[in-house]
């Protein structure tokens, strides 16, 4: 009968309720960023975990570091965002939440981001565009480099300009690009990471992309072709041309269909073709000209 009676009570007892713990630590947005919809301003962050037994503090904090990093917000599964909370969640108990603070706490042990050096002037992407796998629609972008050194602001925005321009994605050197993160390095240290911009830029713009003027529509090609060394995958081709007073877009058109039927590349004098960037001169270094570039 004791032994009944004990049972009963064991299952009749309510389940402890979940006690959310905020970490000690708080972490640092170092300027204006978003996570998808979800807003940060600049500022220290205390996070609370739903469950201290499923998610410590430090991992918390590790995980808001690489959201923070993701270049379109979309969380790696199971993990989704609630934005009017603030509250990450990969289950019904392993979840955590981010708020604003006035009063920052652990010396700054709960983590920062970005790692590295944000530039001050954003760089302008003035229409969708697409670096191999890495999707980057119109707008103000914020450069970060990986680490402080030799390598500056200017060269990021100068080498984000010139891999906007590469025709098939493919980088050159030692240069690698990790879509998810949009992080283009050359070495662990050497590098720097896009993102679009939140907030004020605190200087003149870093750049801008394309230099020239892109023709409205596309240009279709039918099948697999080639124009010398340039491979040119059957599709629909945007055209930008370079100085567009001194070429229309018709002529730009015309132009192209005219190679195109030029396999080995001799295309008429003076023009030239910069295959890695897939950009026609009206002779070498000319600003007179067109490049083409997968739609």
């Amino acid at each position: 009968m004791v032994a009944l009676v004990l049972g009963t009570l064991i299952v009749a007892a309510p389940a402890q309720a979940q006690t959310p713990t905020t970490c000690p630590s708080t972490f640092a947005v170092l300027h204006d960023d978003r996570i998808g919809q979800l807003q940060l301003p600049a500022g220290n962050y205390a996070i609370t975990v739903l469950d201290q037994s499923r998610l410590s503090c430090a991992h918390a904090a590790d995980l808001f570091r690489q959201f923070l990093e993701d270049f379109d917000g979309r969380l790696p599964r199971p993990w989704t965002l609630d934005a009017p909370s603030a509250t990450f969640s990969s289950n019904a108990t392993t979840a955590f939440s981010v708020a604003l603070t006035s009063t920052p706490s652990g010396g700054g042990g709960g983590g920062h981001h970005p790692s590295g050096t944000s530039c001050p002037g954003f760089f302008q992407v003035l229409h969708d565009d697409v670096i191999g796998a890495l999707e980057l629609p119109k707008g103000e972008y914020r450069i970060t480099l990986l680490a402080v050194g030799r390598f500056s602001c200017a060269r990021a925005a100068a080498r984000f300009a010139d891999f906007l321009a590469d025709f098939d994605g493919v980088l050159p050197g030692r240069w690698v690009l990790d879509p998810q993160t949009a992080t283009f390095s050359r070495s662990a240290h050497v590098g720097f990471r896009v993102k679009l911009a939140v907030g004020d830029a605190q200087a003149d713009p870093a750049g801008a992309h394309p230099v020239g003027r892109r023709c409205p529509g596309t240009f279709r090609v039918r099948n697999d072709d080639r124009i010398g060394r340039l491979e040119l995958p059957a599709g629909r081709y945007r055209i930008t041309r370079l100085r567009p007073s001194a070429l229309s877009c018709a002529e730009a058109t015309d132009l192209f269909a005219e190679f195109l039927q030029l396999p080995m590349g001799d295309l008429p004098s003076p023009w030239v073709l910069e295959t890695r960037q897939a950009t026609f001169r009206r002779g070498p270094g000319s600003s007179v000209g067109f490049r083409v570039k997968p739609a």
